[in-house]
This record gives structure tokens, sequence and C-alpha cells, in this order.
């Protein structure tokens, strides 16, 4: 019997939460420029998952994704950062290796394909031995065992690598490859029609789930402008975000030649930085050396080590500035990768410019 009307009835519900999808992100914008980026963040998203349920599912061979890009964003990319991530199956055992590299932070987190309490477990370099080359080596699933191990429970689905950068266009980054251990896996099956009917109903499910996620939280921060809002840690496991990052994020909502100055006394830590994003928790584009983000190693300190960041879409001509590109609203996410004490707050003034 022919899988036409299957496939045919299985793309036509897709389709239609799709279009569902592009006009709830046109109805939920705030303005005009964040309609546009609605619309290619839906597509974006799609693009993501396509590739994490179609082309590179759990049960066959593992292969590192880019999770994240320039081109691929999702609740509050870090410029900074290169994401990788795999799919795991359940009992599977694999092995990760690579080399250090020169970056400020490379971290390994296992994740449930869950809503909320979504890590499984986490581990960063500091918690690995490098040996003297800067190789390392790390096993994930299977058996416990007292170091270079990741656990993967009984439920994780995939694994996110991180690697924060101070330079993503010239530092020495790390290197990484991903094995199976076991079972064994023999060639991946042909594409059927039942896998395809999943994927599409999952794929609806999942770019829902993400969009729904992403304009409640602008809604929120956006009720409370221009102040900086702790991130709990509910908020962090729903959004998949690595347990040691702290995480505050502000609204940002201008007049005509205005700007928010931020006054930050950063603690000592792996890595902090500042950076813009959109209503969709998405970084401006940045390929092009745009100011969309500020780390520990660029930012201009005073003497006494505090910084000042000014935030708008016009340039102060001095010190740190984020710019907006024209927009007088945008969010800002700060993140402090294991500070060494207590977080002092983050103090926001608007300025006149």
């Amino acid at each position: 019997m022919s899988n036409e009307q299957q496939l045919r009835d299985a793309w036509d519900a897709f389709a239609d939460n799709l279009k569902t999808m592009g006009h709830d992100a046109l109805a939920s914008a705030p303005n005009d420029v964040e309609r546009v980026d609605g619309l290619r963040f839906v597509l974006r998203q799609l693009a993501y998952r396509e590739e994490q349920f179609l082309e590179f599912p759990s049960g066959h061979t593992p292969e590192l994704f880019f999770a994240e890009s320039p081109t691929r964003k999702v609740f509050a990319d870090c410029p900074d950062t290169i994401y990788h991530q795999f799919s795991v199956a359940r009992g599977g055992r694999y092995r990760i290796t690579g080399t250090r590299g020169e970056s400020p932070y490379i971290s390994f987190t296992a994740y449930r394909a869950a809503v909320t309490d979504r890590v499984v477990a986490d581990l960063h370099d500091g918690e690995i031995e490098i040996a003297a080359d800067g190789t390392f080596t790390l096993d994930v699933g299977g058996p416990a065992a007292s170091a270079d191990w990741l656990d993967l429970g009984d439920d994780a689905a995939f694994v996110i690598i991180r690697e924060y950068t101070h330079d993503r266009a010239n530092g020495v980054r790390a290197t990484f490859a991903v094995e199976q251990l076991s079972p064994e896996l023999e060639h991946r099956p042909e594409l059927d029609a039942e896998r395809m009917t999943g994927v599409l109903a999952f794929l609806g499910l999942g770019l829902s789930w993400v969009n729904d996620a992403t304009v409640k939280l602008s809604a929120q921060l956006r009720e409370r402008p221009n102040v900086m809002n702790e991130a709990g840690a509910e908020l962090v496991s729903e959004m998949a975000g690595t347990p040691h990052n702290h995480y505050q994020l502000c609204y940002v909502q201008l007049e005509p030649h205005q700007a928010l100055e931020l006054e930050l006394d950063p603690p000592a830590c792996r890595y902090w930085s500042v950076h813009l994003n959109n209503w969709w928790l998405e970084s401006p584009e940045y390929r092009d050396g745009q100011s969309v983000c500020i780390n520990d190693a660029q930012a201009h300190r005073a003497p006494d080590g505090t910084v000042k960041i000014l935030v708008g879409p016009d340039d102060p001509g001095t010190g740190n500035w984020l710019d907006t590109k024209g927009r007088t609203e945008t969010i800002l996410l700060a993140r402090y990768l294991l500070p060494e004490r207590e977080l002092p707050p983050i103090v926001t003034n608007i300025v006149n410019i």
C-alpha cells in the first residue's frame, strides 16, 4: 500500500503548525524589527530541530554538530561560545577525545529531553585530566568511574560541549571528536514513512515549546525595564544553561539619544561578559565585528577594576559600548563563569548621549 496519504497528512499537520507559529511570532513581537526577526527565528529553529531529530538522531553513529552558531541562535546564545552537540541513546557508551586549546573554559553537559530538571550531569575542564600536551579523554555513559567520566543516567538525550573564547576568530581553540564504544552500530537504516511522520510531529512540538518559552521570558522582562534580574535555577534548567554560569538579564527600553549605563564590579572568574539579544533571545549579528558583546579580556576598566558599559544606538566615542544598531529596545544578558566570590549587583542608570 502506498505511503503517500500517510506522509501527506503528516506534512499538512506540520505545515499548519508552522503557519500558526509564524502568525504567533508576528503577533507577539513588540515592534516591526522584532517581527522580521521572529520569522527568521522560526526558520532557524526549524533547521536546528531537523538536524537534531533527522540527521543526527540517537541510536546511530554519534556526530558533533553545531547546536548554536553565528546563524543559529536560541536562549541567549553567547557570541563568544562555540556550541557542539551530539545525541545519545539509552544504554550507550561514548568517548570524547580532544585538545584543550587556550580558551578560558570548556564544559560537557548531559541533558534530558524535558521541560524542567534538564541537566543530568556536568563537568568543566578543571574537573578532568588534561595531559601535558593538552590532550584529554572523557568517557560518557556506562558504569561509573572515579574520574574523567560524564554520567548519562538512564534518560539523557544529548550532550552539549561549550567552549567559551576571549577571541572567537583568532584564539587557539579546543578540538573535539566523539565515538560510540557500545553497543556496536550498523549502517543507518533507510529513512521510511514511519520515521518521517514521527519527526514531523516532534518538530512541531519542539518548535512550539521553544517559541512559547522565549516569548514568555521576554515579556516578563519587559514588565520591569532597565534593571538587572537574577536568573533562577529553574530558568537556567529550562533554557538548557550550564550550572557553572550565573546569569543576569535586563530588558532595555530607551528614548531617542538615551543609553543605559551599566556599572559592574566583576569578581575573579573564568570568564564574564555582557551581550545584546533581541526579543527572541538571539544575539545580534556579529560576524563582521559588530560591538554586541564585551567580555573580561576586552573590557576597559577603571583603576579600581570596575567597568562601565553603555548600551544604546548612539556611539559615545569612548569606553565600552554595546551598539543596538538603532534599536531602542533590546535584552541584555550578563554571565559569570565560576565566580570566586558573591556577585555584586549591576547598577543601571539612564544617561543622555
